[in-house]
C-alpha cells in the first residue's frame, strides 16, 4: 500500500483553574451568583479535560496502527485484518469518550446560562460590561466546540470506513487515495474548529480574570 499520513487534531485548551475569594466589600448578590455559576461551569468541564487526555492517547494509538497497516502489502493480509480490527475498536472507543466529553461541555453550558442571566441583573456598569464580554467569548467557545464535535464524529466515521476498506483484498489504489483524502479533509476541519475553540478559551480566561478583578475578587491560582 502507498503511505499517506493521517492528520490528527491538536490539543484542546482548558478553562483556567483558580480559587476565587471575596476581597473587601465586593460581592453583591448578582455578582456572587455570576461568580458561582462561572466556577460551576469550570468544574463541569473536569470530565472534558480528562476525556481529552484519553482521546489523545487513543489518537496516538490509532496513528501507530495506521502507519503499520499502510506499510503492508497483501502478503501480510492476516496482519492487515488484525491491525484494522484493532483500529476499528479504537474508533469505537473514541466515539464513546467523545460522547462523555460532549456531556461535560453540555453540563458546563447549562451552568453558564445562570451566569449569563445573573450578568443581566448587575447594576455596576463596568462589571456588567466585563461580564457581557466574558459571556460573548464563552458562547463563541461553545459554538466552536459544537462544530468541532460534529466534524470529529464525521472524521471517526471516515476512519471506520477506511479500515473496513483496507481489509478488502480487491482494494484499488484510487479508492484508498480517495478515502484517505476524505479522512484528511475531515481532520482539517477539526483542526480549524480546534483553533477557534482554543482562541475563545484564551480570550474567555482573560476576560474572566478582568471581570473578577473589577468585581473585587482575589484570584488565587490553584
Amino acid at each position: 500500500m502507498n503511505n499517506f499520513q493521517k492528520r490528527m487534531f491538536a490539543g484542546i485548551g482548558a478553562l483556567g483553574a483558580a480559587s476565587m475569594l471575596l476581597a473587601g466589600c465586593g460581592g453583591k448578590d448578582p455578582v456572587d451568583t455570576l461568580h458561582d455559576a462561572m466556577e460551576k461551569a469550570v468544574q463541569a468541564e473536569k470530565p472534558f479535560q480528562k476525556e481529552q487526555k484519553t482521546l489523545e492517547k487513543l489518537e496516538k494509538k490509532d496513528d501507530k496502527l495506521y502507519n503499520e497497516v499502510i506499510q503492508m502489502n497483501m502478503d501480510d493480509y492476516s496482519k492487515i485484518v488484525s491491525l484494522s480490527d484493532e483500529a476499528l475498536k479504537n474508533a469505537d472507543q473514541r466515539e464513546q469518550h467523545l460522547k462523555t466529553e460532549k456531556d461535560s461541555i453540555d453540563s458546563s453550558k447549562k451552568e453558564f446560562e445562570d451566569a449569563r442571566q445573573a450578568a443581566d441583573s448587575i447594576k455596576d456598569k463596568t462589571i456588567k460590561k466585563k461580564a457581557k464580554e466574558a459571556a460573548v467569548h464563552m458562547e463563541k467557545r461553545y459554538a466552536s466546540y459544537t462544530g468541532m464535535h460534529k466534524d470529529y464524529e464525521k472524521a471517526i466515521q471516515y476512519d471506520k470506513e477506511l479500515y473496513k476498506m483496507i481489509k478488502k483484498k480487491d482494494l484499488t489504489a484510487d479508492d484508498l487515495d480517495e478515502q484517505i483524502s476524505k479522512v484528511n479533509d475531515s481532520y482539517e476541519k477539526v483542526l480549524k474548529q480546534t483553533g477557534a475553540f482554543n482562541e475563545q478559551t484564551k480570550q474567555y480566561n482573560k476576560s474572566r480574570e478582568a471581570l473578577y478583578k473589577a468585581a473585587g475578587f482575589h484570584i488565587k491560582e490553584s
